[in-house]
């Protein structure tokens, strides 16, 4: 029995022989055969009678070896310990080396190798002991090695948020959703811890991410990527394209700010619109903006103002100062505008700087007037009426007996004049002047006046002129007799001298002549001068006094004796 661990010492049996007693040493002799405690030495077996010292043998130069005691392990520790990955799902430990052992994870099962692959995640104590002495042995105690648990994985990786480069800053950011135990890359070779990549050239990116503690649990965003922009252009100075001022009609002004492709505008640089065109501004400077409309620090503004004047003001209501209506002599008028400072005039027709309008046909017109810096600043007055051309001067003339004195009357035709505003002159046919200033010619007076005898039929002119319009006409008038009372007798002989009877003048109705038989030869309804000595058949009646009656339109009648003379 060699030394252990347990029992450093050796044992050594002798084979038993009867009657014999047992030495080791060749001096000191036992009866038993059995050598205990004994020391770690080559032995030499010796053997003797009991009764006789001199019987005695040994086994010369075979000896018996005790061992030294074997060596004890030391405490076990850890030469690695690889954990766990997402490519090798368990872990290895391999125990710090020692000569001659052999090395167990539960103190059980031993084995020669000092590594321990395909381990499950736990504690683990670590044992080791004497190849050749199992009572040589010890362990890690309440130090034990871990094997952690698998690796998680990480989700494919997405943005939380995505900064684009703006004017002010240039360069893009990326910040990946944070993962727990993760680390991040955008290129799959370089990682870091935090999750936010920020100075960014504009490019597409892949995001990539794997566990902090295992480098084979890696993933990545694939074929999606996160794409940071270009740097936005940045705005030129905003300038107006054009600029609408108030008006009367409309109050307010329009800027419109020169166009720029993906850019919006302001006027007070915090409310931004898409359409360039700022409606509905009162008076004031406004200072011109534009920014980009994907980046609000891409933004500039205008170096000066663009004004939008005061309201202008309407002008007073127009009033004529002079209409000149047309006559016959110029058929045309005249309508003249109370004049005004700063404007221009209107009759209608475009407006003009001149108040005066002249040449105007007969018509309506509606009097108007406008500031000159500003044309919708229009104000309108009452219409002027321009009368139609007077129509030309036309008459008739009709004769009546006043006191047995035959007169002629001029009256208008067709309301042509106003008898009471017109001039008369009356001229007899050698064009002397025989009446003025009346529409009655006496023709009485008129021939009495003369020292000549007139010859029948009488000739006179009459010329009519208005006051108003200037129109005047001139035209002839007959007198075929001037008989006041009714004739006593006709001579129907053609000399011009009664060769009718003539009852023009006294509105009959109807005439009846009768023979002196108080036969009924001639009758005329509604007569004035149709009988010159004819029947009914238009026989001509012999020389004799012929008996007349009368009837007027007023209902009353007369009767009387003509006489009718022919020369034959």
């Amino acid at each position: 029995v060699q030394p252990t661990c347990a029992i450093p010492t050796g044992t050594i049996t002798i084979a038993s022989q009867t009657g014999m007693e047992y030495s080791l040493n060749g001096t000191t002799y036992q009866t038993s055969n059995i050598f205990a405690g004994l020391a770690p030495n080559n032995y030499t077996l010796y053997v003797r009678n009991n009764l006789d010292g001199t019987c005695a043998t040994n086994s010369g130069a075979t000896t018996v070896k005790i061992s030294t005691v074997p060596t004890a392990p030391s405490i076990p520790t850890t030469l690695n310990v690889v954990q766990p990955t997402c490519a090798i799902p368990t872990g290895t430990i391999t125990i710090a080396s020692q000569t001659g052992m052999e090395y167990s994870l539960n103190g059980t099962t031993y084995q020669t190798s000092n590594i321990f692959a395909g381990l499950a995640p736990n504690n683990y104590t670590l044992y080791v002991r004497n190849t050749l002495d199992g009572t040589c042995a010890t362990n890690s105690g309440t130090t034990t090695v871990k094997i952690n648990p698998v690796p998680t994985a990480p989700s494919i990786p997405t943005t939380s948020s995505v900064v684009q480069p703006t004017c002010a800053i240039p360069t893009g950011t990326i910040t990946i959703a944070s993962q727990t135990g993760m680390e991040y890359s955008l290129n799959g070779t370089t990682y870091q811890t935090s999750n936010i990549f920020a100075g960014l050239a504009p490019n597409n990116y892949t995001l990539y991410i794997r566990n902090t503690l295992d480098g084979t649990c890696a993933t990545n965003s694939g074929a999606t990527t996160v794409k940071i922009n270009p740097v936005p252009t940045a705005p030129s100075i905003p300038t107006a394209s054009n600029v609408v001022q108030p008006t009367c009609a409309i109050p307010t002004g329009t800027i419109t700010i020169a166009s720029q492709t993906g850019m919006e505008y302001s006027l007070n640089g915090t409310t931004y619109q898409t359409s360039n065109v700022f409606a509905g501004l009162t008076p004031n400077n406004y200072t011109l903006y534009v920014r980009n409309t994907l980046d609000g620090t891409c933004s500039i503004t205008s170096t000066g103002a663009t004004t939008i004047n005061t309201n202008p003001l309407l002008p007073v209501n127009p009033t004529v100062l002079n209409v000149i209506q047309p006559t016959c002599n110029i058929p045309f008028g005249t309508i003249e505008i109370v004049s005004m400072p700063d404007v221009e005039y209107s009759i209608g027709n475009g407006y003009q700087n001149n108040p005066v309008f002249s040449n105007l046909v007969p018509a309506n017109y509606k009097i108007s007037v406008r500031n000159k810096n500003n044309i919708t600043c229009e104000t309108f007055g009452s219409d002027q009426l321009i009368n139609v051309i007077p129509s030309d001067i036309q008459f008739e003339s009709s004769w009546t007996c006043q006191s047995n004195k035959y007169e002629i009357t001029a009256s208008p035709l067709s309301n042509s004049y106003d008898p009471t505003n017109v001039e008369y002159i009356w001229k007899d046919k050698n064009e002397n002047i025989i009446g003025t200033n009346s529409k009655v010619l006496n023709v009485t007076d008129v021939v009495n006046a003369t020292a000549e005898t007139e010859t029948f039929p009488l000739v006179y002119n009459l010329t009519i002129k208005s006051n108003t319009t200037g129109c005047e006409t001139t035209s002839g008038i007959t007198i075929e007799s001037i008989y006041c009372e009714i004739q006593k007798g006709i001579s129907p002989d053609g000399n011009g001298l009664n060769d009718f009877f003539d009852l023009r003048l006294m509105e009959v109705k109807k005439l009846e002549i009768f023979n002196r038989y108080g036969i009924r030869v001639y009758n005329q309804s509604n007569y004035t001068d149709q009988w010159n000595g004819q029947s009914n058949n238009g026989e001509a009646l012999p020389s004799a006094t012929y008996y007349y009656v009368i009837e007027f339109n007023n209902g009353e009648s007369k009767t009387g004796w003509i006489y009718l003379i022919r020369d034959n």
